[in-house]
């Protein structure tokens, strides 16, 4: 229980940093949001809203341009009217036709985008009568009066002003416009010292009166669009119509045209806005506004006619009585009916047929006289288009809205994001986490463009985004610095007995290093210096560190250039593997062909020693394959990378037999059968029980390809030998004798042929019997 405790310690101290850098990411995207919504509750725009603004800029850019209900229009004063009139402004003394013709073409409602908040002088073919009569000779004092009073009166009230005046109270449907200075500072620089709402009764006969408010509460406690100061139109032209509306369009501080305010508070009166009022009175309906302690909570258009409908209008959640506008689209999105063609009555077919039941508002849209704004779809959009989008929502119920209810969903995005990611980030690779981090992008993209963008609502995904980008950037970033001091522990540690491309796989997989063995297939090597205890009292402790630094180094070298694993030096003796940490199909062969480069590497020692004056050396080395236990074996402070099982023991007992045979490299029957074929030189040598096993085993004495100057001798060296083996076990002592005896003809000096021939000659004397399985036990290690 205490090693679980400590493992699971261990691992959780480990990933305690992710999880500290995690929670403090998450706790500082949720402080964000929650100061966001402080600061929008009281109308200031903070970096996150303007973040989150130009993605919903961009969301509506991929949306696309919308059909509009075709219920809206613009009757625009543009280029091809100012042509036709030569003049701007044009003189009001056209507007009469131009309402004429569009209340015969069916036209509903007319909203000003525009003011006339000065008289129209009299022009010269207006007074021309007048100086006429004044140019005739003996007038008398009547006519004399009569001309100056008309003089007077034209200059008073214009015929212009009355033709506009005379036209609006024909056409009936008429929304005059009105514009506001929204603080103290405008009003001042604009209207210097006039009164701030001068007139103002005149457009009182619009205050919405359709207003439920707490008991005690008055519409100076709330945090509305507060009017410091209004231009009105002429108190003459005032009389066309008792329908008023202000048409400021309020942007955002880049400018941008997003939401549109419905109603101000107007000296201590809720007045609508041009789209609301225009629209309400199109549809025949009355605004109701209902206030809460902290703002307005809903507005409402009521039918005159049937209390029990109405149209839901969903206003901006801080209150202030704002609606979110869902644009149509670009420049010209709604379509312009041009005035000249409603002077001349000269418009398409098409047009006429559009123009029934519908409402127009009235705007410049010429070159130099517009009033352009920046929108989400346009950089330079007329104005009244935006108040035609906000019409047109209300007609088609197709808002953009951010309902209170959506904070909560942002809430449990920003904290289930940020609990996903951690745990995430804690048990992934950076590579896994970053496929994760694509896969949320999307995943967030498509479920806000079907569940909740694509439905009207407008939820904030900037921070979600940035949050979880924050913390695998983090994240990402300190497992690289704790990686790369951890691989450059692993170096240190490993690059005296690894090659470079075994601590690189070490590297890429640190698992690898866990405390505890994996089973696997391997090939395992010892090699012992022959006769090390009389060097070794021959030679002084500095002559004795010479001599074998001056052996390991080579040997050493051969083993890490030929990818295996240098497991450590045991005295005198290398013990080394090959098959693990990195993957090696052939380990065998690559053994093989390490043991007797070696064997090459040790000729030049030898002479290089001769000449130092050091004694010569001589070595034995074992090869065996098989499976084997390898991994970080220890304790947890401290442990190595080693093997172990049979299958090693054995390894080692072959190495301490070479000597027995006289070769200096011996593998067994498991390493034979995983070389390839005709690669090497091999001669059974013997079926051995080693001692502490029951079990026999084959083993091969591994040849030099210098065993003969001929490669042809080696081969029939091997076949009289291996003939001999044969004979041997057969108890055929006589072609025993004889294919032995070649071999030491060949090779006087081979031990292993020597051994055969004394066994024969004692089994000649002594039979080993019928039971006999010609298997040599070795009593000794």
């Amino acid at each position: 229980m205490k090693k679980l405790w400590i493992k699971w310690k261990g691992k959780f101290l480990k990933k305690l940093p992710i999880l500290i850098i995690c929670t403090i990411v998450m706790g500082l995207s949720y402080t964000w949001l929650m100061k966001h919504y402080f600061n929008f509750t009281t109308g200031k725009e903070d970096a996150l809203y303007t973040i989150e603004s130009k993605i919903f800029d961009y969301k509506l850019r991929l949306r696309g341009k919308q059909k509009p209900t075709g219920k809206i229009g613009i009757l625009a004063l543009d280029e091809k009217t100012i042509k036709n009139f030569g003049e701007w402004p044009i003189s009001r003394r056209y507007y009469a036709k131009a309402y004429d013709n569009l209340k015969k073409a069916g036209v509903k409602w007319i909203g000003y985008d525009a003011i006339y908040a000065e008289a129209e002088k009299a022009s010269i073919a207006d007074v021309t009568k007048e100086l006429s009569e004044l140019e005739k000779s003996g007038l008398n004092k009547d006519v004399l009066k009569k001309s100056m009073d008309g003089i007077q009166s034209l200059r008073e009230i214009s015929p212009a002003d009355q033709t506009f005046l005379n036209g609006m109270q024909g056409f009936e449907n008429i929304v005059m416009g009105y514009f506001y200075f929204g603080s103290k500072e405008e009003a001042k620089r604009n209207m210097g010292d006039r009164p701030r709402f001068e007139h103002i009764e005149s457009i009182l006969s619009s205050e919405i009166q359709g207003i439920d408010m707490p008991k005690g509460k008055k519409l100076g406690d709330y945090n509305l669009r507060r009017v410091e100061g209004i231009t009105l139109n002429t108190t003459f032209l005032s009389q066309g119509t008792p329908h008023f509306a202000f048409f400021n369009n309020d942007a955002d501080e880049d400018a941008i045209n997003r939401w549109l305010t419905l109603v101000a508070n107007v000296d201590g009166h809720l007045m609508p806005s041009l789209a609301l009022k225009t629209v309400a009175e199109s549809l025949n309906r009355e605004p109701f506004i209902f206030f809460n302690n902290t703002g307005i909570e809903s507005m409402a258009l009521v039918n005159r006619d049937d209390e029990s409908d109405s149209i839901e209008i969903p206003i901006d959640s801080n209150g202030q009585g704002r609606i979110l506008v869902n644009p149509r689209g670009p420049s010209q999105t709604f379509h312009h009916y041009s005035f000249v063609d409603a002077y001349n009555d000269t418009f398409s077919p098409a047009e006429r047929k559009a123009l029934k039941g519908i409402t127009l508002l009235m705007g410049a849209t010429a070159t130099g006289i517009n009033d352009t704004r920046p929108s989400p779809f346009d950089p330079a959009i007329d104005g009244v288009e935006n108040h035609a989008s906000g019409m047109d929502n209300i007609v088609k119920g197709d808002f953009y809205k951010r309902p209170t209810s959506i904070f909560n969903t942002e809430r449990m995005i920003v904290i289930g994001a940020g609990i996903l990611f951690t745990i995430m980030l804690i048990y992934s690779p950076a590579v896994v986490s970053g496929i994760f981090l694509i896969t949320f992008f999307v995943g967030l993209y498509y479920i806000d463009k079907t569940f909740w963008f694509g439905k009207g609502i407008w939820t904030f995904t900037a921070i979600p985004c940035m949050e979880v980008s924050l913390m695998f950037t983090l994240v990402t970033l300190f497992k690289y610095m704790t990686e790369e001091q951890e691989k450059k522990k692993v170096k240190g540690a490993f690059q005296h007995y690894l090659s470079p491309e075994v601590i690189d796989q070490v590297l890429d997989n640190p698992d690898q290093l866990r405390l505890g063995g994996q089973r696997k297939e391997l090939t395992v090597f010892f090699s012992d210096v022959r006769g090390f205890t009389s060097i070794s009292e021959t030679l002084t402790p500095e002559k004795l560190s010479e001599l074998m630094n001056e052996y390991f180094t080579p040997m050493t070298g051969i083993v890490l250039r030929s990818k295996g694993v240098l497991d450590k030096y045991i005295g005198d003796a290398i013990m080394a593997f090959w098959g693990a940490p990195l993957e090696m199909e052939n380990h065998a062969d690559v053994a093989a062909g390490a043991a007797i480069e070696m064997l090459y590497a040790l000729d030049k020692l030898r002479i290089e020693f001769k000449r130092k004056g050091l004694p010569d050396i001589d070595i034995g080395i074992g090869l065996n394959s098989g499976p084997m236990s390898v991994g970080n074996m220890g304790s947890g402070e401290r442990f190595t990378y080693t093997v172990m099982g049979d299958s090693v023991n054995l390894g080692a007992r072959l190495e301490g037999l070479t000597k027995e045979y006289g070769i200096k490299l011996m593998i067994s029957e498991f390493t034979h059968k995983l070389l390839p074929k005709d690669k090497y030189f091999t001669r059974d040598l013997d079926d051995i029980r080693v001692k502490g096993k029951n079990e026999p085993v084959k083993v091969f004495h591994l040849m030099r390809p210098d065993f003969f100057p001929d490669p042809n001798m080696i081969r029939e060296f091997i076949a009289y030998f291996e003939a001999g083996r044969r004979a041997y076990t057969a108890q055929d002592w006589t072609v025993a004798q004889d294919q032995f005896g070649k071999c030491l003809f060949m090779k006087p000096d081979d031990k292993a042929t020597s051994i055969y021939l004394d066994r024969v000659g004692h089994y000649v004397d002594e039979s080993p019997g019928i039971t006999w399985d010609g298997v040599y036990t070795f009593k000794h290690k």
